[in-house]
């Protein structure tokens, strides 16, 4: 038997559903802490373990990035796209040092730890820049929901066009000029504790970098974001960037991992020297307002007294 639903309203009586999401102690809190301490220690320890024997080499590092980089690159009416609150500053670079930085630079992780560098970011078309700067694959004519997924207005985005010539970059199309830079990492090793660690905590073991392919999956991961916004160390690409810099060199040519992607290019205006020509700027007129026309190495002094 069971009651009758009343006769003036007709319907079931409305009942109060809920559903357990998730339960957990006070223990369980102290030990998700205990494993995310001991995660980062790990990572910690092998990004440390990797320092101390790259300092070992590091003159002989820079030495191979110089003479694997190309002299006198120039590019013309490639593409840098940025959201319409940044349309006057097209080519500012103080959105690559926020946290975590770019792929080829390191943003504010940690400043006592890892001194932060700037990078300009373009690439040889709008889909392109559009791609790298949504951090997704785009198919074409699908622009506006990528934007929407991203929440960023379609209506909302600013292309602009710009050239440069560069005295000096690394084109990691070109493999085999990697190769001497390989070979100075081929001597080094994982310490047996990290090795052991990993096995205890059930992670892959640390691996190495022996051969240029190696190299470039590590430089061209597609989550690269991984490693400084996990476990507060940079990722390989901007290690690799950051010797790039410290030799002089002033971009670093990579292609898009992104669907149809074109080339883009990391470039590093802090490096533009006075005795060469390097330079990027507008290709167009600009809105009044806009701040930065062009980098070279007088308007780079300019802004960093300013800074």
């Amino acid at each position: 038997m069971h009651r009758p639903w009343p006769h003036h309203s007709g319907k079931p009586p409305k009942k109060s559903i809920s559903f357990l999401l998730d339960q957990f102690s006070s223990l369980d809190i102290r030990r998700w802490i205990a494993i995310r301490d001991a995660y980062l220690k790990f990572h910690w320890d092998y990004y440390s373990s990797l320092v101390y024997q790259r300092s070992r080499i590091a003159d002989e590092l820079k030495k191979a990035l110089l003479e694997a980089s190309q002299k006198s690159y120039r590019f013309s009416k490639w593409q840098r796209v940025v959201k319409f609150k940044h349309s006057l500053e097209p080519l500012s670079v103080k959105g690559s040092l926020i946290d975590p930085g770019g792929r080829f630079n390191i943003g504010e992780i940690d400043p006592s730890q890892f001194l932060p560098f700037p990078s300009l970011y373009v690439a040889a078309n709008r889909n392109t820049a559009l791609q790298e700067l949504l951090s997704q694959n785009i198919t074409s004519g699908k622009e506006n929901e990528a934007l929407s997924f991203a929440l960023a207005n379609p209506t909302s985005i600013t292309s602009v066009s710009l050239s440069g010539q560069l005295d000096s970059i690394i084109n990691l199309k070109e493999q085999g000029n990697l190769q001497s830079f390989v070979d100075l990492l081929k001597d080094f090793s994982v310490p047996e504790h990290l090795k052991k660690t990993s096995k205890l905590m059930r992670l892959p073991e640390p691996d190495l970098i022996k051969t240029v392919p190696k190299l470039l999956d590590a430089l061209l991961i597609p989550n690269w974001r991984e490693w400084p916004m996990q476990f507060d160390v940079p990722v390989a690409s901007q290690i690799f960037a950051q010797i790039a810099v410290d030799a002089g060199i002033e971009g670093i040519l990579y292609p898009s991992k992104f669907l149809g992607g074109g080339d883009c290019l990391a470039i590093f205006p802090q490096n533009f020297d006075e005795t060469n020509s390097s330079f990027v700027q507008l290709d167009d007129p600009a809105p009044s307002g806009t701040k930065i026309l062009k980098w070279d190495f007088n308007s780079w002094q300019e802004f960093q007294i300013k800074v």
